[in-house]
Parts: structure tokens; C-alpha cells; sequence
């Protein structure tokens, strides 16, 4: 049996696999490091962190994060990262499963905008946009500025305006971007 259930503290032994197993040596400990802050955090509004079980056991992995807007308080967004399949269960569309299930749950909570920063022929697929990521500063320069993307998830009309914004305490670190 699949199911997709919210991450709890409780995971942490079984997501240290999953990213362990996900990420090479020297992205592991920091995507993992990313994902057990997250789930610590007590954000406002707050964070989304689903797991994929397979059986009754933990599999994959996506946390989503608010993000601050300094002059547009009214515009929602949320951040993806970090993302992680366990290596032998990759390829059977648990990520798209993860992705499809989150931008669902955000949606219905009225969340505007989504963001990620990785591989655009990755995130293309689900929607995420190169273009109209520009419109949205990170808090840090960006070591790779083509794998910055984001999409909208409902008609709210922005514009060209352009929005700074800053991010939770597990994410506000430059080495990261």
C-alpha cells in the first residue's frame, strides 16, 4: 500500500535514509540538515512536509516553506526544497506523486506562488517557469541563476512588479543558494 502523509519528528531516522540515499555525500548532510529544521520549525504560516511511504516504509520526501514578501504581504508563496526519492525507488513518479499532492494541498490553502531553484528540465515538467521567477529576489544571490523558477498556482494577476522576499531560518543560510 502507497500513501502520502504528513512528515513528522517521528521521521527522522527514516528520512536520514531516504536523503542519505537520495543525494550524493557532500549534499546528504545539508539537504537533510534542510528538511528536519523545516519540520521543526513552527513557520506562520506554516510549512508542508509530505513523505511517500511504500508499504510501511519511507520512500520520498518534499518540504515546502513560506517565504516573506518585504512589500507585498498579501501574496502567498511558498518555496520548494528539498525534494529526495530514495535511489532504488526513483523513476516510478513518486517525486511527480510528492509535487502533484503538495501544489493540491497549497492551492486549496490559497497559496499564490511557488518557487524551487534546480534543474529547470527537472521542474519544467511540473509547471515551473524560468521567466517568471525573475520577478521574485531571493534573499541570497544565486550561485546558479538558471535553476531559479516558479509558477502560479491560481489567476492573481502580479504584474511585472518584482517582490524581495525572505524565507525560514533553515533556509536563510547563502551557502544553500
Amino acid at each position: 500500500m502507497t500513501m502520502i502523509r504528513d512528515l513528522t519528528l517521528n521521521d527522522f531516522g527514516c528520512l536520514k535514509e531516504v536523503f542519505y540515499n537520495s543525494f550524493s555525500e557532500d549534499e546528504a548532510p545539508l539537504t537533510y540538515d534542510v528538511i528536519t529544521k523545516i519540520i521543526c520549525t513552527k513557520a506562520q504560516p506554516p510549512s508542508l512536509c509530505l513523505g511517500y511511504e511504500e508499504g510501511d516504509k519511507l520512500v520520498g520526501a518534499v518540504a515546502f516553506s513560506p517565504i516573506y514578501f518585504e512589500d507585498n504581504p498579501q501574496m502567498s508563496a511558498y518555496i520548494l526544497a528539498p525534494l529526495a526519492v530514495h535511489i532504488v525507488h526513483q523513476k516510478k513518479g513518486i517525486a511527480t506523486k510528492l509535487i502533484d499532492k503538495s501544489k493540491e494541498k497549497l492551492s486549496d490553502l490559497g497559496v499564490d506562488v511557488l518557487l524551487v531553484y534546480g534543474d529547470p528540465n527537472y521542474y519544467g515538467r511540473y509547471g515551473f517557469n524560468v521567466e517568471l521567477a525573475k520577478q521574485f529576489i531571493p534573499p541570497y544571490p544565486l550561485e546558479y541563476e538558471f535553476g531559479w523558477q516558479a509558477m502560479m498556482l491560481n489567476s492573481k494577476d502580479i504584474k511585472k512588479d518584482i517582490y524581495k522576499f525572505s524565507c525560514v531560518k533553515a533556509l536563510s543560510d547563502a551557502s544553500l543558494w
